[in-house]
């Protein structure tokens, strides 16, 4: 029996936010920050999965559903509206779950206030520091498997493109070419997510997460304002899952993000499964979170900075 998902809108850090949200109110709570091109749905199937447990997933900042404001897309901003989100949601230190670029936003969250979590799953996305570091040193031929990136430096062309006809295929295909087993995505899930880009401004927000973050580890300033967030420890609960096919980001640098986070990861590769975990393998990921509620229950708050 499919699970009921609720909608509403909420305001929080001076923008509105689409939220979903599902499961009763007394239970463990999740929330779910998805990563890109993605939206609230692709933690559908995940949520069915979960009945037992309070899940929201928002709509990120400039994503359809969402506020599209013209700044904020920082990786500082973006941790502020996840805060802002469990303020207005009232949430008592949720299991913060993130794919993708809500990963990265994930590790970057709970350097900052672990307090307000009761711990972290990052879902094939590596520690940003760790990541940053493989890219500018040419670990594991990481700086050669994000070709987009550079590509969405170009001003204005990427959004238009995405939303042309040829666009849409292309982006849809760089989707599904990443799934580890062929024919396991959920193909109709992804075809919901293209079809709510219809415009060049629908495409900004999301391409501009990677203009501001590459403006940030260029800029010395900004990037020694990002790597002193690192140097307060992680002091929850934190697991690292892995689609072991994913081709663009390499496990073996991920491997490698204790390091980074201050504390011990708990790392749980995925066989045989691509990067868009949640919509190839939302059985495993369920069972990954589950075991993640079981690990981080009745843990008292950590110390250090928070509300």
């Amino acid at each position: 029996m499919p699970v009921q998902i609720e909608h509403r809108d909420v305001e929080a850090n001076g923008i509105r936010f689409h939220v979903a949200s599902s499961g009763p109110q007394d239970a463990p709570t999740i929330l779910c920050l998805h990563g890109f091109p993605e939206g609230w749905m692709v933690w559908r199937a995940m949520m069915e999965r979960l009945p037992e447990s309070l899940v929201y997933a928002p709509d990120l900042r400039g994503y359809p559903g969402s506020a599209r404001p013209p700044d904020g897309y920082d990786v500082f901003t973006l941790t502020e509206d996840v805060r802002g989100l469990i303020e207005r949601l009232d949430l008592d230190r949720p299991l913060l779950v993130g794919d993708d670029w809500g990963g990265e936003l994930g590790w970057i969250f709970a350097h900052r206030y672990s307090r307000l979590i009761s711990g972290f799953i990052a879902i094939n996305g590596p520690h940003p520091r760790t990541l940053e570091r493989a890219i500018f040193r040419v670990q594991h031929f990481q700086t050669f498997t994000l070709p987009w990136v550079p590509f969405f430096q170009i001003p204005r062309f990427p959004e238009w493109f995405a939303t042309t006809r040829l666009g849409r295929r292309v982006l849809t295909l760089s989707i599904t070419v990443r799934e580890g087993k062929k024919g396991a995505m959920d193909r109709a899930v992804v075809d919901e997510l293209i079809a709510r880009f219809r415009e060049p401004a629908d495409f900004a927000a999301p391409i501009e997460y990677y203009r501001e973050i590459v403006r940030t580890v260029v800029s010395p300033t900004r990037r020694r304002q990002l790597h002193s967030v690192y140097e307060t420890p992680i002091t929850v609960p934190t697991i690292l899952v892995w689609g072991m096919k994913d081709g663009a980001l390499s496990w073996k640098v991920a491997r490698k993000s204790s390091r980074d986070a201050g504390i011990e990861v708990d790392w749980r590769p995925l066989p045989e499964i691509g990067h868009f975990v949640s919509l190839e393998a939302p059985n495993q990921l369920a069972e990954e979170i589950r075991r993640g509620l079981v690990v981080t229950a009745d843990r008292p708050a950590p110390g250090g900075p928070g509300l």
